[in-house]
Formats: structure tokens, C-alpha cells, sequence
């Protein structure tokens, strides 16, 4: 019998809200399918994990006693002195946040070992995580923010352009990184200290001109059958300079259950702009599955910008579906359904192996 299997968790600063995803989606759909879930520890190794229910359960990290797995030509084989055949996969759902699970590496391991996946292909996925990429790739399509991007090569001659060109308000975050960590409101005065925190968490620090009366805008969109489907628009509610971590995660937060408005009270002429913009872009960048658009409203000058795409968001971004009439099990059914993989290149034959070219 073919399986759906969930894959969490992976070598990621978001690893643990990946469990809380998963975990989350598998307890809404063990009733309709016949689930594996598929644990990707922080040394990026498989674990079948199918039983597990309790979140503190991966508290520890390490020595958790699961059975080991690989994936081999669509299908999950047991690790042992011998490889025991385990069970045919129908496809994945990916919902590991950050990592090789949302940069396009566990993508292109699907692409290999021939199993379909719910998410967006190695390169689409590629280009979501890259921040400055994605800006460079989407700014005839859609404004964005005047940024640099800071490697630990290029520092010296990004500093001087951005003292030079960048306002004293700046926002520094790292490029390839998710859910606020490592993003911090800066001027001109710390900024360089805030780039040496980020090194240590990531390769590359991306500075961006901090706009300083905001709103910010996010939306979700997928495919079905050909057709874009695209969600309500949220409004989220933040006391700092960007939503941050804690905001987004933290169950004691007082705010919690507050910091979002959705539907966003926005215009008409806003939202049709938004609906433009996240279709364009998911079509741009040849999206699969569900992804999360977020952009920031300058108030002053009344411009949308887009500020970056989550290829695998938080709880799949159900909650944006609730008010268009798409429910939890609903959303996830059509991403299963719309399931694909990366482009198949077919190999001919040239005979020049048979020539004496050597």
C-alpha cells in the first residue's frame, strides 16, 4: 500500500516549529489517510516516527530510539544489517521549515529517489529561501526595498556603499533564514555588529533601508488543477519594528490570538493590488504547493513592497483559507492531489563513449 509520509523537523534554526507542524497536520488527516511520519533529525537523518503524538517526546534531540530509514526509488526501506523493504510513498509532505527542507535540497533528494512531493521544486524553492534573490529576480514585477547583500568576503565594499547610499534607518536580517531569527532594527552606529551575530547563524546578511511607519501584509497561494487559489489577506500585529519571533510562536505571549486581523481592513484598490502581485510572483518564480507572501506597507508613501516568500509557511498558512470557505483537511487534500516533482531530463544516447577520443 502506498503512504502518505509527513517529514519534519531537519538541520534548521525553525526545526522545532517544524514538529509543531507536522505534528498538527498528522493529528487532522489520520482518520482519511494512512500517514508515516517521517522524523529529519538535526544530523539530517531519517527516522520513522509514525507513533509519536507528543511534541516533548523530541525535546531531547538526541538518543530518541527510533527505527532508522532511507528512501530509495519511491519507497521507505528499514536500515538494519540487511535494507527491509518498509512501504511505497505515495508522496511527501514537506514540512520542514528552513533548512535543506525549505531550500530546495530535500526537493531535489525527492527528484532522485522519484517521489512526489507537496511543496515547490529544488530551484523555485531555491529562490524562495534566498532573500536577496528573490528581490533581485521579482523587482520588475513587484517594488522592493532598496538592500545589500553582506558576505564575508564583500563587507568592506558593502559597508562603503551602504554608509554612502542607505538612509540612518536599516534593518539587518540574514538572508537565508526564516521566522525573525537573527533580524534586528539598526542605524548606521551598530549595524556592523549586528552582521558579525548574523555570521555566526548564516553565510550571507542581507541590509534593507528600515521604513519606519509600516503595515504588514501577508497572503497564501496555491495551485489546483492549473488554477491559482489565493487566501484572505492578514494584517499582522506587532509592537516592535518587525514581527518577531516570539510573536509568531510563543503561547504565553499575551497578545496571542490578537496579533493578527484577518481579513485585513485594507481597500478595495490595496487588496486587488496584493491579489496581483502574489499571483505574479508565484507564477514568476514557477511556484508548486502552498506559499506565504509577505509584504510591507510604507503608510507614508502609500507603496507595497514585497518583502519575501515562505515556501513551506507555518501551519501550511491554513488559517488564511478559513474565511474562503477551504478548511484544514480541505487545503491539505488539494495540496496531496497537486502533488508533482522536478522535470524528468531524459538521457541520449551520443555513442561518443565508442569513439577514441582518448
Amino acid at each position: 500500500m502506498k503512504k502518505i509520509c509527513v517529514i519534519f523537523g531537519g538541520k534548521s534554526v525553525e526545526h522545532d516549529i517544524s514538529i509543531i507542524t507536522a505534528l498538527q497536520l498528522t493529528k487532522n488527516l489520520e482518520t482519511k489517510y494512512d500517514i508515516e511520519k517521517i522524523y529529519l533529525d538535526i544530523y539530517n537523518n531519517f527516522y520513522l516516527a509514525t507513533k509519536i503524538n507528543d511534541l516533548s517526546f523530541f525535546a531531547k534531540k538526541d538518543n530518541l530510539k527510533l527505527k532508522p530509514i532511507i528512501f530509495y526509488n519511491g519507497a521507505i526501506y528499514i536500515k538494519n544489517v540487511l535494507l527491509k523493504k518498509y512501504c511505497d510513498v505515495e508522496c511527501v509532505i514537506n514540512c520542514c521549515h528552513g533548512g535543506i527542507g525549505e531550500n530546495g535540497e530535500l526537493a531535489a533528494f525527492f527528484d532522485i529517489n522519484k517521489i512526489k512531493y507537496t511543496s515547490a521544486d529544488c530551484l523555485a524553492s531555491e529562490i524562495g529561501m534566498n532573500k536577496y534573490l528573490a528581490k533581485t529576480l521579482l523587482k520588475d514585477i513587484v517594488p522592493t526595498i532598496k538592500s545589500e547583500l553582506v558576505t564575508k568576503f564583500n563587507f568592506s565594499e558593502k559597508f562603503e556603499i551602504i554608509d554612502k547610499n542607505f538612509s540612518s534607518n536599516l534593518i539587518v536580517k540574514p538572508n537565508s533564514l526564516g521566522s525573525s531569527i537573527g533580524v534586528k532594527a539598526c542605524d548606521k552606529s551598530n549595524y556592523k555588529e549586528q552582521i558579525e551575530t548574523i555570521f555566526e547563524l548564516n553565510d550571507n546578511a542581507l541590509i534593507e533601508e528600515r521604513i519606519v511607519d509600516i503595515e504588514e501584509y501577508n497572503q497564501a497561494c496555491f495551485i489546483d488543477e492549473g488554477k491559482l487559489v489565493l487566501s484572505a489577506i492578514e494584517n499582522p500585529i506587532s509592537k516592535n519594528d518587525f514581527l518577531t519571533f516570539d510573536e509568531k510562536y510563543n503561547q504565553q505571549n499575551k497578545n496571542k490570538g490578537k496579533d493578527r486581523i484577518i481579513p485585513a481592513k485594507i481597500s478595495n484598490k490595496l487588496k486587488k493590488l496584493i491579489n496581483d502581485y502574489t499571483a505574479k510572483i508565484y507564477k514568476h518564480l514557477n511556484m508548486n504547493g502552498v506559499v506565504r507572501v509577505d509584504y510591507i506597507y510604507d503608510k507614508a508613501t502609500q507603496t507595497l513592497f514585497f518583502n519575501e516568500i515562505n515556501t513551506i509557511p507555518g501551519s501550511m498558512s491554513f488559517y488564511l483559507y478559513e474565511s474562503e470557505g477551504i478548511d484544514y483537511i480541505t487545503l491539505i487534500e488539494k495540496l496531496i492531489l497537486n502533488a508533482g516533482h522536478g522535470k524528468d531530463f531524459s538521457y541520449i544516447d551520443t555513442n561518443i563513449l565508442n569513439t577514441k577520443i582518448l
